[in-house]
């Protein structure tokens, strides 16, 4: 290593520093493998059973005689009907379909139009009908994985073993 000019000129290559790559944040275009056109082929009428099988689901998961309360927030809306009536993005509003992915910041449905959409959770409220009863969820409380915003953060204290 020879100092030039306050430049560091390396001249054995075997020892030269590698510079390591930064990771590319993956979108969730690339996650998921959904192309525009993998997109634009998906059809409303196909996501209609899977519809069934959440309101079965959902019916289950909320008696109508019992109040519910953290369980809207721990289930999963994978085929759910939802209707986004306030967002910050005054073109979304009125827009509903069925859920065909949730991530952390965003809700994506397929609509009647067979129009595949992405909400953004931030800034959005979403509504469902179930039985009669209209529930509304807010994006800003969902804005997590979808498996993890039910669990209860655990505070692991030491065990204290006394020696004598």
């Amino acid at each position: 290593m020879v100092r030039v000019d306050k430049q560091v000129v390396h001249l054995d290559t075997a020892k030269r520093p590698k510079k390591e790559k930064a990771k590319k944040k993956k979108t969730n275009l690339v996650r998921n493998n959904l192309t525009k056109e993998d997109k634009a082929s998906l059809k409303y009428a196909s996501f209609e059973p899977l519809y069934k099988l959440w309101c079965e689901y959902f019916s289950g998961l909320a008696p109508a005689d019992k109040t519910i309360d953290d369980r809207l927030l721990k289930a999963d809306y994978h085929g759910a009907l939802l209707m986004v009536t306030e967002a910050d993005n005054q073109c979304q509003v009125g827009l509903h379909g069925i859920v065909t992915l949730e991530t952390r910041y965003t809700i994506q449905m397929i609509t009647r139009a067979d129009k595949y959409i992405t909400i953004p959770k931030q800034g959005s409220v979403f509504q469902f009908v179930m039985e009669g009863r209209v529930f509304s969820l807010f994006g800003d409380q969902m804005q997590q994985k979808p498996d993890l915003r039910g669990k209860k953060a655990r505070v692991r204290q030491p065990l204290r073993i006394f020696l004598r």
